[in-house]
């Protein structure tokens, strides 16, 4: 027997849901007889792609459509109702090669043998290989008029532009939640399984949109019980409970590390699946999102929340309990969790170690707030005691009575019982007297003030001293070319022009600067010299004398040894006229 989305697989183009303007855009091409020669069908798995592409390739070949859709009884759709020559399904994920590539492109020149077109179905396109998309490329663009490319892909971004250029693009959505549980109560009541419509209604939103994914689940549910209900839907497929989920997440906003603990044991008691219970609290807390952004009535109205009454009734409570940075917070945390649950070796130990790293983390950053609230508000006091504090001026102390001075034959006073030492009240003096000191106290010591550099930027036209060694990589060996050769540098440097940088690299490669009486000589040497003499070379040149404000103009030279050897050469040109060897 075959499975559920085998057997309901679409025939016609009225049985697929979900993609109405796209169904609708096909079928007017082959009622309009503007069929294309290449289709890009881009969707997420199990919406429709490749049924689309089947029903697409026999009704451009049926002698009599109905609405766009194959008849199924003229001969040719009895033909391709089994394997035909004509159209040929291909999974690229298994044939990307460079060689299957220029398989097809060979046997699209034959035509048909029954049909009216070859219909070429590539599923899993973006596996194909670079070679093999290049091998492809020309047929795809300019086919036979008798071959048809449908293309199908879950990864449209994978493949090249070149490929998207030449295809009519169709990306197919997915499926909603109450359109896809009225197909599977639909299938239910044509296999006579009996069901509630909760359930049915959970079974399309563990589909999340796939249509093959939903009826999987509802093969798996069809032997399950006597009657399909939520309770058996949640304990077959792993899931947590809804009120469970709400639970979980009400602990972890309210930073209950006890109670988030406490639901996770009897989640996994209960035999549920971490990875679905991770999923389904990422859903819970971005419906507590959405409900918190625009209300619990819009977002259920709207279709913006995916649950149950019951659930929403959970929803909504926890979206007034908890702000909007704290859900934020959360779904963030467990976004990042959701991915390496998949590849955990222990499904619960990580889960758990994900919502403790939730819990304490903000009670961290609750922590750090409260740290730093304190810190302000010890650091300033309130106005009226900084009023106080500064009216309240520092007594100053006079200097204490000078001790009398006793004669040697004086005789000793008897003491009193107890002496009662004065009692010095501080009192305001508004020019106080310093104290009297019996030696010179030394000056206050300050630190010595630090040499003002004087500005030894150069003046305009004026040529000084270069940093040495700064400018020593140039080879320049006259002082005032060095100098002045500095200066150039310098300008460069700062310089925006267009070819500073080339002509800076030609005068580090042995150029000398040297000042003539009429002119500024770049003396360069072979191997850069008709560069230097270059128009750019000789404006930048030009542009940096004159922003010196230096009158003398530039010109390029060769080096003394090379004008040697130039002589040299030119000597042995004329004395060999004359039959004179020049050694």
């Amino acid at each position: 027997m075959a499975t559920l989305y085998r057997k309901y697989r679409s025939q016609r183009f009225e049985d697929v849901i979900g993609q109405d303007p796209i169904v609708t855009t096909l079928t007017n091409q082959i009622k309009l007889n503007r069929i294309g020669h290449a289709y890009l069908f881009t969707g997420s798995r199990g919406v429709g792609k490749t049924s689309c592409a089947r029903i697409f390739a026999r009704a451009v070949n049926c002698l009599h459509p109905v609405n766009g859709s194959p008849c199924g009884e003229c001969e040719v759709c009895k033909r391709l109702a089994s394997d035909n020559v004509d159209i040929i399904e291909m999974d690229a994920a298994s044939n990307n090669g460079v060689d299957d590539a220029r398989d097809i492109r060979e046997k699209v020149k034959y035509l048909p043998v029954a049909c009216k077109y070859k219909v070429y179905i590539i599923d899993e396109v973006h596996m194909l290989t670079g070679g093999a998309f290049n091998a492809l490329l020309k047929t795809i663009e300019e086919p036979p008029e008798h071959v048809i490319f449908i293309l199908a892909t879950t990864e449209p971004q994978k493949l090249p532009q070149t490929i998207l250029s030449r295809c009519i693009r169709f990306d197919f959505r997915l499926v909603p939640t109450d359109i896809l549980s009225k197909h599977i109560a639909k299938i239910y009541d044509a296999e006579g399984i009996k069901y509630t419509m909760e359930a049915v209604e959970e079974i399309a939103r563990l589909g999340e949109g796939s249509v093959r994914d939903a009826l999987s689940v509802a093969d798996t549910l069809a032997s399950a019980a006597e009657e399909i209900t939520p309770e058996v839907v949640l304990n077959l497929t792993g899931a947590g409970d809804n009120a469970a989920i709400a639970a979980l997440f009400d602990a972890a906003a309210s930073r209950d590390l006890t109670g988030v603990l406490t639901v996770i044991d009897t989640l996994v008691k209960s035999g549920k699946s971490m990875s679905a219970v991770c999923r389904q609290l990422i859903d819970y807390t971005r419906n507590v999102l959405v409900c918190k952004s625009v209300g619990k009535d819009k977002a259920f109205s709207a279709g913006l929340i995916n649950a149950d009454k019951n659930t929403l009734n959970n929803i909504a409570a926890s979206a007034d309990r908890f702000p909007m940075p704290e859900i934020s917070r959360i779904l963030a945390e467990l976004g990042s969790a959701e991915s390496g649950l998949k590849y955990s070796v222990n499904p619960r130990v990580f889960l758990e170690t994900a919502l403790i790293k939730t819990v304490c983390g903000g009670q961290r950053d609750d922590d750090i707030l409260r740290r730093l609230t304190a810190l302000e508000q010890n650091s300033a006091g309130s106005p009226t005691e900084q009023k106080k504090n500064k009216s309240v001026e520092q007594p100053v102390r006079s200097a204490p009575p000078p001790k009398p001075v006793e004669s040697p034959n004086a005789q000793p006073a008897s003491k009193p019982a107890k002496e009662l030492e004065p009692v010095y009240e501080p009192t305001y003096d508004p020019n106080p007297i310093p104290p009297a000191y019996d030696y010179e106290p030394e000056p206050p010591y300050y630190p010595p003030e630090p040499p003002r550099r004087e500005n030894t930027e150069p003046k305009r036209g004026e040529v000084t001293a270069a940093d040495e060694g700064e400018f020593w990589h140039l080879k320049a060996t006259s002082e005032k070319g060095l100098e002045l050769q500095g200066r150039v540098v310098r300008y460069l440097r700062k310089s925006d022009l267009p070819a500073a940088v080339r002509v800076m690299r030609y005068l580090s490669r042995g150029v000398t600067v040297k000042e003539r009486e009429d002119y500024i000589a770049f003396i360069s040497p072979d191997d850069v010299f008709l560069q230097m003499g270059d128009d750019s070379v000789m404006s930048v040149l030009t542009a940096v004398l004159d922003a010196l404000d230096i009158k003398k103009r530039a010109r390029i030279e060769r080096t003394e040894n090379d004008m040697f050897l130039m002589d040299v050469e030119k000597a042995k040109r004329l004395f060999s006229r004359d039959g004179v060897i020049v050694n």
